[in-house]
């Protein structure tokens, strides 16, 4: 139950940013809310212990975002790094906050 009340949060979430993209855009707030309101999500739970030797660990290693957002809550340990300017750099967890990647299939 709690994990199904998660995912329709997060589902919730994920269109109230595609109608604040759309407003960003200068387009109808709804214009995305109609095209993913009936699309499949994915929600996946990394769980990333607290290492002692950090330089070891694999994560899940540079990636792209291939979805349309990912909707990212970081725990205290981080970890979390993006590629801009031609160097990946960390980002550091901000406690209560949600990262919000734009992914490639939104772009």
């Amino acid at each position: 139950l709690v994990y199904k009340e998660y995912c329709e949060a997060m589902t919730d979430l994920a269109m109230k940013i595609l109608e604040l993209l759309a407003i960003s855009l200068g387009l109808e707030r709804t214009t995305f809310r109609r095209f993913y309101q009936d699309s499949c999500s994915l929600l996946r739970c990394n769980f990333y212990p607290p290492c002692e030797e950090p330089d070891l660990t694999l994560g899940t290693g540079p990636h792209c975002d291939p979805t349309s957002l990912t909707i990212l809550h970081q725990d205290h340990v981080g970890g979390l790094e993006v590629f801009a300017a031609e160097k990946w750099r960390r980002v550091a967890p901000r406690p209560g906050a949600l990262v919000i990647n734009i992914g490639d299939t939104f772009m």
